[in-house]
């Protein structure tokens, strides 16, 4: 009897415990961040723009100040990843679907609807690290990066087919 009684002094606390940890979300690496998703690492993606958007850094001839941070949003994931899906199965490369869709159609698909948006897409890269090596050695694509008015992003891929979908809600 003795054992049940510890066992649900034990459970009482650790719920307490569990119900009083704080989780600012606030603070964009606290945020939902989905550690693989749309067949990418999107932690390891995420964390890679926002360390470029917080350090700043040259697009091309331009220098572009240190804006904040991202959070993963998950419509913009679903948008990422069936424009890649589409790229691969229909076997082209871009930013118009081959329906003829845009990505802000793509985005409001999904239910996002966008006050600002951009998007990236890639191929050939094989790691969260190379695209986006190659994205910030496009000035076009780095500038979707370091937009101050973006204020989410997520991204999906099919094979080699990259997609990256930023935004901000109206």
């Amino acid at each position: 009897m003795k054992s049940v009684y510890a066992f649900l002094l034990f459970s009482f606390l650790m719920s307490l415990f569990v119900s009083c940890k704080k989780n600012d979300v606030t603070d964009p690496s606290n945020a939902q961040r989905p550690d693989f998703a749309y067949n990418v690492k999107a932690a390891v993606l995420l964390d890679l723009v926002n360390e470029a958007r917080t350090k700043g850094c040259k697009c091309g001839e331009s220098s572009m100040p240190a804006v904040p941070a991202l959070t993963w949003n998950d419509q913009l994931g679903q948008a990422a990843f069936g424009h890649s899906e589409d790229m691969k199965q229909k076997g082209y490369f871009s930013h118009d679907g081959s329906d003829g869709s845009t990505f802000v159609g793509r985005m409001k698909a999904t239910g996002y609807t966008p006050s600002i948006a951009a998007e990236n897409i890639a191929f050939g890269q094989t790691t969260e690290e190379q695209v986006m090596t190659s994205w910030l050695h496009s000035e076009g694509h780095c500038r979707n990066i370091m937009n101050a008015q973006i204020k989410e992003m997520g991204a999906g891929r099919s094979g080699n087919y990259w997609t990256q979908v930023f935004g901000a809600q109206k």
